[in-house]
C-alpha cells in the first residue's frame, strides 16, 4: 500500500498535477456562471408549467449565493426562439471551458498519444457531452444532499456514476469499469464532500481571505475550493493511471530507477511526443534475429486499455488529429 501511495505521489508530479488542478480550477471558475446560467434557464423553459418543481430544481442545481445572480439573468435572456438558441449555445461554449481542461488533464494523465486523440469536431462533441452529465449530475447531487444522510450516501453513489461516465466519455482510449471504479470512489468523496460542506466551509474562508484580500475574498475563497477538488480529481486519474499501467514499486533513488520508472518515463515521453512521424509503424527484429535480446518480440508497457503502450503505434489507415 506504501509503494503504491508513493507510485501516485510520483505520478502526480511527475505529470504536473499541481498545473493540471491549476487549469481545472481557473477554467472551473470561468465556466460556473456559464453553466449554472445555462442549467437554470433549461430548467425554466422546460418546466415553465410547474414553478414549485422549477423552483426546486434550481434551488438544488445552483448555490444559495448566486440565485438571486441566477434567477435574474434567467429572465433577462430573449424570449425569441431563435435568440434564445443562440445564447443557449454561447453559454454552452463559455461553460465548457472546465470539461476541455478535463479532457486534456485525463488523456495526458492516462498517456494517451497526441496523435491518437479525438479530432477538433469529436472532441467538442465529448466535451458538449461531458457538460450535459456533469449539469445533470449536479442537479441530482443537489436534490439528494438536501435530503439528510440517505440522501447524502446516495449522493456519493451518483458523484461516482457521473465521475465513471465523464472518464469513458472523455478518454480516447478504452476504460473498464474495473479500473474506473478505485478513481471514481476517491472523486465522489472529493464531489460529495463539496456539495455537503461547501456552503458552511465557504463563508469561513471569506472571513479569513477578508483582512489579505478585501473585496476579492469570495473570487479566493471559491478559487481555493475548487483547487482542492480540482488535486482530488487528478489524484484519484493517477490512481487510475498507475494500477492501469503497474506503475509501483517506484524507486526511491533517481539514480538507481525501477522497471516501473522506466515505464512510466517511456509513457511519459511517448505522450509529449508530437513529430509527424509519431505514429508511424516501426520495424520490429524478428524472432530468430541474433541481434535483439529480446527474440524480438519487443518490450512494451503493460497496458490494460486506460494507459497507453509506449509502444503504441497507429493502426493501418488511421490517423489521428491534433
Amino acid at each position: 500500500m506504501i509503494a503504491f501511495g508513493w507510485a501516485v505521489l510520483r505520478k502526480y508530479f511527475d505529470d504536473g498535477g499541481p498545473r493540471e488542478a491549476a487549469l481545472i480550477t481557473y477554467y472551473g471558475f470561468l465556466s460556473l456562471f456559464p453553466a449554472l446560467l445555462l442549467g437554470a434557464t433549461i430548467v425554466s423553459r422546460v418546466l415553465a408549467r410547474s414553478p414549485g418543481l422549477r423552483d426546486d430544481l434550481i434551488a438544488a442545481l445552483v448555490p444559495p449565493s448566486l440565485q438571486t445572480d441566477i434567477t435574474n439573468s434567467v429572465d433577462m435572456l430573449s424570449r425569441s426562439r431563435w435568440a434564445l438558441v443562440a445564447g443557449l449555445a454561447g453559454l454552452a461554449y463559455s461553460g465548457s471551458g472546465v470539461v476541455l481542461s478535463a479532457y486534456f488533464t485525463l488523456n495526458h494523465v492516462a498517456g494517451v498519444p497526441w496523435h491518437r486523440r479525438s479530432g477538433l469536431v469529436s472532441r467538442y462533441l465529448r466535451v458538449f457531452a461531458g457538460l450535459a452529465v456533469i449539469l445533470a449530475g449536479a442537479l441530482g447531487i443537489g436534490l439528494l444532499t438536501a435530503a439528510g444522510p440517505v440522501g447524502l450516501a446516495a449522493s456519493g453513489v451518483l458523484s461516482g456514476a457521473t465521475l465513471i461516465v465523464l472518464a469513458r466519455l472523455l478518454l480516447d482510449r478504452p476504460a473498464p469499469l474495473r479500473l474506473l471504479w478505485p478513481a471514481a470512489l476517491i472523486g465522489a468523496l472529493a464531489v460529495t464532500a463539496l456539495f455537503a460542506l461547501g456552503a458552511a466551509v465557504l463563508p469561513r474562508l471569506v472571513r479569513g481571505a477578508g483582512p489579505v484580500y478585501g473585496s476579492f475574498a469570495t473570487v479566493a475563497a471559491v478559487f481555493t475550493l475548487l483547487y482542492l477538488l480540482g488535486n482530488a480529481l487528478v489524484i484519484a486519474a493517477e490512481v487510475a493511471a498507475v494500477r492501469a499501467a503497474r506503475l509501483w514499486p517506484r524507486s526511491l533513488d533517481p539514480d538507481r530507477p525501477a522497471e516501473a520508472d522506466r515505464r512510466a518515463q517511456e509513457l511519459l515521453t511517448r505522450e509529449q511526443d508530437r513529430s509527424p512521424l509519431a505514429g508511424q509503424q516501426e520495424p520490429r527484429a524478428q524472432p530468430d534475429h541474433p541481434d535483439h535480446p529480446d527474440g524480438g518480440q519487443g518490450q512494451r508497457v503493460r497496458s490494460s486499455g486506460l494507459v497507453a503502450d509506449a509502444g503504441d503505434q497507429d493502426r493501418p489507415g488511421q490517423r489521428g488529429a491534433q
